[in-house]
């Protein structure tokens, strides 16, 4: 059984609609990349599955049970946690507050406070600063950490690299073995096509709303790749476009 099942997702916003019969599955412990260029739809599949919008079609289940029509907290205390693109944290708020706002909404789990701070020491140096006084990458960090408070079963993260240093998304990406390793699946967003392929088991394309390629990570034909993400044909062998729009 799947921690997590789409099938068939059609969604979209008033008139517009932005997925078209997405379908897709996540193992318990695994890692799937989503990628795609931007208005592929990426954001609004993970929005849809958080519950922060309402698809119009098709059904997304957890560990087998259908939480399609539950309201966004409700799936959040089931164990779906979205990190969202720009972090959206309470600026006001010191950084350990932040990340104590879910506590006590899950049941108990590896992801102690202990345990995050150890995960994230640039956070523990800083807990009792506020919010907005924390550099990007410590923002990143304590939204992240938000996310694993609540102990969560599938874990989206989207575009966590977004205006960080190299160095800073590097070491982010270092730690997603740990938390996979917690048993969490993760779902990940990400426009930079060799940062997911080397961070997932499978790799799943957008391109206007739909799933144009999927495959291994680890045996996708990279060319064949790229050229799905952009929508053109596959060019010669060792070209290389732009991997980020």
């Amino acid at each position: 059984m799947s921690a997590l099942g789409i099938a068939g997702l059609d969604a979209g916003y008033e008139d517009f609609q932005a997925l078209f019969g997405v379908s897709l599955e996540l193992a318990a412990g695994e890692t799937v990349a989503l990628v795609g260029a931007n208005g592929a739809g990426k954001t609004t599949l993970l929005m849809s599955i958080a519950g922060a919008l309402s698809p119009w079609h098709g059904s997304i289940s957890l560990d087998g049970t259908d939480i399609t029509h539950l309201p966004d907290y409700q799936r959040a205390r089931a164990g779906v946690v979205l990190v969202p693109e720009g972090r959206r944290l309470f600026p006001s708020l010191s950084a350990e507050e932040n990340i104590l706002i879910p506590a006590g909404r899950r049941d108990a789990g590896p992801w102690t406070l202990d345990a995050l701070y150890e995960l994230f020491p640039m956070v523990a140096a800083r807990r009792s600063h506020r919010a907005a006084l924390l550099s990007g990458g410590e923002q990143q960090a304590v939204a992240i950490a938000r996310a694993l408070a609540a102990n969560p079963r599938v874990l989206l993260l989207d575009e966590v690299s977004l205006g960080l240093a190299p160095a800073i998304v590097d070491a982010f990406y270092q730690l997603l073995p740990q938390i996979q390793a917690s048993g969490v699946s993760i779902l990940l967003v990400e426009q930079d096509i060799d940062r997911a392929l080397a961070a997932s088991s499978r790799t799943f394309c957008l391109l206007e709303g739909r799933v144009v390629m999927t495959g291994e990570s680890g045996s996708l034909d990279r060319d064949a790749l790229i050229a799905a993400y952009f929508g053109a044909p596959a060019g010669p062998p060792g070209t290389d476009p732009v991997m980020r729009t």
